[in-house]
């Protein structure tokens, strides 16, 4: 937690940093002077996530970012489409997304990826967070690893990790349009969970999903007071095969699961959109 904490410290002295000609450049190419309807940033870990929404012609332009992120822009029917790669793990989604939040100032950010599914969940099936939650910060006790909620020194009463919750409007918002994606809980840990025990464990404390990145995501676009909306496909079982499933599976579940998550993102900023007016 404390590298993430330094993570988000950086990030904020990047900007600070730089002139103000680089980042009235950043302004034009994001449309600040300009925009009326919904902009929305729509993040991703992998490039293998991204590569099918790049190529669905969304995507118009692309600006560097210092030191070094890519900002992509587009439009989705009337809303303005950022679209940027956060690396894999917690540091590096705390880093990015406050770069990139920094740089746009977006109505609404949704982030996208592949996920281990617990509980036998199909793969392929694509998933929204009803509530994320830290898996992996905590103490190592005589009687194991004891989860602790992120940024408590983890010494004395346990106070166990709190589960972020969705923002209620957008839950309900694709809820009453995509009555078929289900509302699960996911955890995040700096770890590929490539194991059937750990798996086991996780799914008895409540996770039905698991990856690297969620948790921040949506932690930190809270902070920004930012409403945020997690999408997850199922790429393998978080189980003793899962480094063989995840390898087989990535590229085409996440190729599949690009045309629902667009029309996610229009009726996501659509709603948005709506309340403005």
């Amino acid at each position: 937690m404390f590298k993430l904490f330094f993570a988000v410290i950086c990030a904020f002295f990047m900007v600070s940093i730089q002139s103000p000609d680089a980042w009235a450049v950043i302004d034009t190419f994001a449309g600040h002077s300009t925009r009326k309807n919904s902009s929305i940033l729509f993040l991703t870990p992998m490039s293998q996530e991204v590569e099918p929404l790049l190529k669905a012609h969304v995507v118009e332009k692309s600006h560097p970012l210092y030191p070094d992120l890519v900002i992509y822009k587009g439009k989705l029917d009337k809303h303005t489409l950022f679209v940027g790669m956060l690396g894999m793990g917690k540091v590096n989604a705390a880093y990015a997304i406050t770069q990139y939040i920094l740089a746009t100032r977006p109505d609404v950010i949704i982030l996208f990826g592949s996920a281990g599914g617990l509980h036998s969940l199909k793969r392929g099936v694509l998933f929204a967070a009803a509530q994320t939650w830290t898996s992996d910060y905590g103490a190592q006790e005589p009687s194991g690893f004891v989860r602790w909620e992120p940024g408590i020194l983890p010494v004395g009463q346990i106070q166990p990790p709190v589960k972020k919750l969705v923002d209620a409007n957008i839950r309900n918002t694709v809820s009453s349009g995509y009555p078929e994606v289900e509302w699960v809980t996911i955890a995040t840990g700096d770890s590929f969970v490539n194991s059937t025990l750990l798996s086991q464990q996780l799914a008895r404390e409540g996770a039905d999903l698991v990856d690297m990145e969620s948790a921040v995501v949506a932690d930190i676009a809270s902070r920004f007071n930012i409403p945020s909306l997690v999408l997850r496909v199922v790429s393998d079982g978080a189980d003793d095969s899962a480094n063989k499933s995840f390898t087989e599976s990535l590229d085409q579940v996440c190729e599949n699961a690009t045309p629902e998550i667009l029309s996610i993102i229009r009726t996501v900023a659509d709603a948005i959109a709506a309340r403005k007016l």
